[in-house]
């Protein structure tokens, strides 16, 4: 499929998942909302492509150059970019700036909440009081909105998530902050490696 046909088939809505597009040459293509769901970009050439809103869950993107991509909006949900050049690209989170925007700082470092027990058991290591450290090994892949690690959230995506569960409020004390991984599509959880458990939240 040539550059042409592609942009052709975006402008007319067409489904491309699945499409096979390793290696092409897409510099600066135009496909903003394509529906690019599991398609196979293995090492293509995306340099400045517009990719806004861009359906890219579980696309193959090893390799493939996005120096400079419009990734506003994309939804990079198990997309695989090892080896991706992603430098300059817009639209993808900060994990500085998010933590920044939607933490609670502190002196110690920044505030977030959790839940236990909610979707899967704590491990039997947890001591789930306050004052006690919780720790877990983190997967680091931004392309995983859920994954191992001791997962928290800000209070409005709690309470959204799970209104009727206990709620504690945790700390990311500064020298952890290197663990936590803030996923490209994150709606208001993330993950990190130890949090220190401060106190329940009285409702």
């Amino acid at each position: 499929m040539t550059r042409e046909e592609l942009e052709q088939k975006v402008a007319e809505g067409a489904d491309l998942h699945g499409a096979d597009l390793q290696g092409a040459y897409l510099q600066g293509a135009d496909l903003h909302e394509a529906y690019l769901y599991r398609a196979n970009l293995f090492g293509a050439e995306l340099y400045g492509a517009d990719l806004h809103g861009a359906d890219l869950c579980g696309a193959k993107l090893c390799g493939a150059n996005l120096q400079g991509a419009d990734l506003r909006g994309a939804n990079l949900s198990r997309a695989y970019l090892q080896g991706a050049n992603l430098s300059g690209c817009n639209g993808l989170i900060d994990p500085s700036e998010w933590i920044k925007e939607y933490g609670e700082r502190c002196e110690d470092g920044y505030v977030f909440y959790k839940t236990f027990g909610n979707e899967y058991p704590s491990p039997d290591n947890w001591k789930i009081e306050p004052g006690e450290y919780i720790t877990e090994v983190v997967n680091p892949d931004r392309t995983c909105e859920c994954a191992c690690g001791v997962n928290v959230g800000t209070l409005k995506w709690i309470t959204k998530n799970y209104p009727n569960a206990e709620v504690y409020k945790v700390l990311i004390e500064c020298w952890d902050l290197p663990s936590v991984v803030v996923p490209y599509n994150t709606d208001g959880k993330i993950r990190c490696g130890r949090v220190k458990i401060l106190e329940k939240v009285e409702k």
